[in-house]
């Protein structure tokens, strides 16, 4: 099982511990950033989440059956979106992505990483142009319309990267289709795998942790790395959440840790805590065992 970690600055000190990298170099806040590639890095890039653009330009934004807009805050109290969205359909937007993916793989990156590459949620877009596209698609169901927007979005992704490709989806494992427009099994021949998000503030109950991983396992066609929140949550609490997720068949587990202090803090809690060490080495799940002896050598 491997561990990750996604940083906001590149530490190669800090990554030497982890088997791979995640480095956001185009984020949500519009916000951009460069680095020196190496194998272990991979660049995340995402995709239809722009809040600065969608905010400045009202008629990029997707748009719900009802006339609301996909953007933060009182613009759309209803369906509470933490970042604006950018319609999939706008050919504008989507030809500057793809001149930004060239861009980007020049570098020596291990892969690239796709993150709010979907639809903003289940009743959008209604803009003119997705109501023109969908007319002229010749696909009668509105849902399976949807879903070859995305799909087709990461095929084109995947073929002008030329490099392993990973998709961040929702925490959602029954409904991703209907909901987001995204099919997994129609995404693998271009996944080497995805990413589950599973944050919380605290960790302190994660039985929800076991009912959406179960299932995600189950169903997914594609490896799953489970992405775990490090920033408030205790030490305590993160390795708890870990304890939980490290009992399933994924791919591995990937920490957010933006500046790496949590990790850092776990593996001196690992190395100098008795209490917390006779835990974990007499702990029944392997997986975790494992993974808490190679935090604990980090230095």
């Amino acid at each position: 099982m491997k561990l990750g970690i996604t940083l906001r600055k590149p530490d190669e000190r800090l990554a030497a511990n982890f088997d791979l990298v995640l480095f956001p170099v185009r984020q949500v806040t519009g916000q951009m950033s460069t680095a020196n590639a190496t194998a272990k890095f991979r660049p995340v890039i995402s995709c239809f989440g722009h809040t600065p653009l969608a905010s400045k330009f009202p008629h990029l934004v997707a748009v719900s059956e009802d006339g609301l807009p996909a953007l933060p805050g009182k613009h759309n109290l209803r369906d509470g979106f933490a970042w604006g969205w950018i319609c999939p359909n706008v050919d504008e937007y989507r030809n500057e992505l793809i001149q930004f993916v060239k861009q980007v793989v020049r570098e020596n990156w291990e892969g690239l990483h796709l993150d709010s590459a979907q639809f903003p949620e289940a009743n959008y877009c209604h803009c003119h142009r997705c109501k023109a596209k969908f007319a002229q698609s010749g696909i009668n169901d509105w849902h399976e319309w949807r879903v070859s927007v995305i799909t087709d979005w990461v095929a084109t992704v995947a073929k002008e990267a030329g490099k392993p490709l990973s998709l961040t989806v929702h925490p959602d494992p029954y409904f991703l289709r209907e909901r987001f427009g995204i099919d997994l099994n129609l995404l693998k021949p271009y996944l080497e795998w995805c990413m589950v998000p599973l944050y919380c503030l605290t960790y302190d109950l994660t039985y929800w942790l076991d009912t959406l991983l179960y299932a995600f396992v189950r169903l997914s066609p594609v490896p799953v790395f489970v992405e775990l929140y490090a920033v408030e949550p205790p030490a305590v609490g993160v390795l708890k959440a870990l304890a939980t997720v490290s009992k399933f068949p994924i791919a591995g587990v990937i920490f957010y840790d933006p500046y790496g202090k949590k990790v850092s803090e776990l593996a001196k809690i690992l190395r100098e805590d008795k209490n917390v060490r006779e835990l974990v080495t007499s702990h029944p799940n392997r997986n975790f065992r494992e993974l808490t002896e190679r935090i604990a050598e980090w230095r």
